[in-house]
């Protein structure tokens, strides 16, 4: 991919771009049919020239309450035809959970399918909405010519994207339409995808992988791309096989669902590649199904880390790869001062597309962006190569007795035990030590484990002092997010320590010396 799509392509080019170089080959897949770049590019036209009629143009700030399909892609794409900013929302929802992405946000125009928002009545006052029966008139309609559009560049406003709010209120990250293109080559680069890939989507595109990175590397690559409605453990491997899936990126909490509910079907799959946040051995020996690890965030417009193609795991827990091309990245102390490799502080990254603002938030944008670096809160450390080794949010560190406690550390040490199937670890208040360690443990299906058990595996890999006082054993797996990341808001609210196994109960003079 050549230099000049990481500095100046919008994304609109280069949908034009691509459809030129490969108008018969098939792209968007799903609700079986497969349409090719042409036929995609002219039913994108078609709606372009409806949303232009309807009074959508350049800057428009535009709600898309619409499901995960094929047919949302084409919506995204001709919004970014006309230059309007795409404010996704998640299905699935009542109108309360969505009024405040809806109020601030400040869209003037709602593009909603009333079989996703079955609930929205309370619908506000909008200068333009369009249902489902719109979209389908549009389609019969003739196509938007080509045509040049005064005023957009790589750094307009091209989507606010709404962060998933598991601790706290979520915040609009405001996103230029540069990123679409440097996402797609930075995953297209590092994790080796090309033109014969069939890139597979079971996560929203109300968030940032759906809508930035899977449309991203599908356009950047010409490869296909596969759309279905949501995640599902039973369904995966039939929608893979069925498909011609050959890569996706999927949560950690997702491969171990798989891991614990579902195999591939007889006659196997082309799937060939995971991208995921932590190595999950178990899932690669079972399933033959390489790993490729990243770091970034919705702020970094998702261009980030990664690990090269191949990469087996050699660099121990928490690493997470080199800067993707055009990515700069840096390990600060607390007074900003750039560290040296093997030192931990705050990550920070920059590239010419991370996000332009919080909406509406001046005070937490300057805290979050800085001369063009996204401040991340996260921990990590740079090795000698310019690898980067993820350390955890910096926020959730849990202050016990004066020392700072990675949560991810111990639940990285839970997650090795073959009985744990996943683990949220996070502070509890206590009256001597400030903050004591809790742990809710999801123990997978027809394994045995109980609190001492578990307690003295921990035991061989973590200091005393960062081993859980208050362990909570269960078998259902943990609460998700619309996003299908963990829901720490909910586990931390629903657990009582009082109920818990108690360490320090259960080994009174041990505990008293930790």
């Amino acid at each position: 991919m050549s230099g000049s799509l990481l500095s100046a392509e919008t994304g609109r080019e280069l949908w034009h771009l691509r459809v030129a170089a490969t108008p018969d080959a098939p792209f968007l897949v799903g609700g079986g049919r497969t349409r090719t770049f042409a036929e995609a590019d002219d039913e994108m036209r078609r709606l372009a020239a409806g949303f232009a009629e309807a009074g959508i143009g350049l800057g428009t700030r535009v709600l898309a309450g619409l499901p995960n399909a094929p047919e949302t892609v084409l919506v995204h794409a001709a919004l970014r035809e006309l230059g309007a900013v795409i404010v996704p929302l998640l299905t699935g929802l009542t109108f309360r959970e969505l009024e405040f992405q809806i109020v601030h946000s400040e869209a003037t125009a709602l593009i909603v399918d009333d079989a996703a928002f079955p609930q929205l009545e309370q619908r506000p006052a909008l200068d333009t909405v369009l249902t489902a029966d719109d979209l389908a008139a549009m389609r019969e309609r003739d196509p938007l010519p080509v045509a040049p559009l005064e005023g957009l560049h790589a750094r307009s406003p091209w989507a606010i994207l709404y962060t998933s709010g598991s601790s706290g209120t979520p915040k609009g990250v405001v996103l230029p339409a540069g990123c679409l293109v440097t996402a797609g080559v930075g995953y297209a680069e590092r994790f080796g995808i090309g033109p014969d890939d069939n890139y597979f989507l079971p996560l929203t595109m109300a968030h940032a992988v759906g809508a930035l990175t899977s449309q991203g590397v599908a356009l950047v690559t010409g490869c296909r791309l596969t759309v279905v409605d949501r995640f599902s453990p039973s369904r995966f491997w039939r929608d893979v096989r069925e498909s011609g899936a050959t890569v996706a990126i999927l949560f950690p909490g997702q491969l171990n669902l798989l891991l614990e509910l579902t195999d591939p079907e007889p006659g196997g799959t082309p799937f060939r590649l995971a991208i995921t946040h932590a190595w999950n051995e178990p899932f690669r020996r079972k399933f033959g199904v390489e790993l490729g690890l990243c770091w970034g965030m919705t702020e970094t417009g998702a261009h980030s880390t990664g690990t090269p193609v191949g990469y087996h795991d050699e660099r121990g827990e928490g690493y997470v790869g080199p800067a993707m091309r055009g990515v700069e990245i840096a390990i600060l102390s607390p007074d900003g001062e750039r560290l040296g490799p093997g030192e931990t502080g705050q990550i920070a990254l920059r590239h010419p597309y991370v996000m332009l603002e919080y909406l509406k938030e001046p005070a937490q944008t300057a805290q979050t962006l800085v001369d063009g670096w996204i401040l991340s809160g996260d921990l990590g450390t740079l090795d000698a190569d310019g690898g980067l080794y993820f350390g955890g949010r910096a926020k959730n560190m849990i202050k016990r007795s004066g020392e700072n406690v990675s949560p991810l550390e111990i639940e990285e040490a839970l997650c090795a035990h073959p009985a744990v199937a996943e683990a949220l670890v996070f502070g509890v208040p206590d009256p001597i030590r400030s903050e004591e360690i809790a742990a809710t443990v999801c123990v997978r299906r027809g394994a045995a484990l109980d609190p001492e058990t578990l307690t003295e595996f921990l035991s061989k890999r973590l200091a005393r002092w960062k081993l859980p006082r208050y362990i909570e054993l269960r078998e259902e797996t943990l609460p998700r997010l619309a996003n299908d990341k963990i829901d720490r808001v909910s586990v931390v609210g629903a657990l009582d320590p009082a109920g818990c196994w108690d360490r320090e109960r259960a080994y009174p003079k041990q505990g008293a010396r930790a």
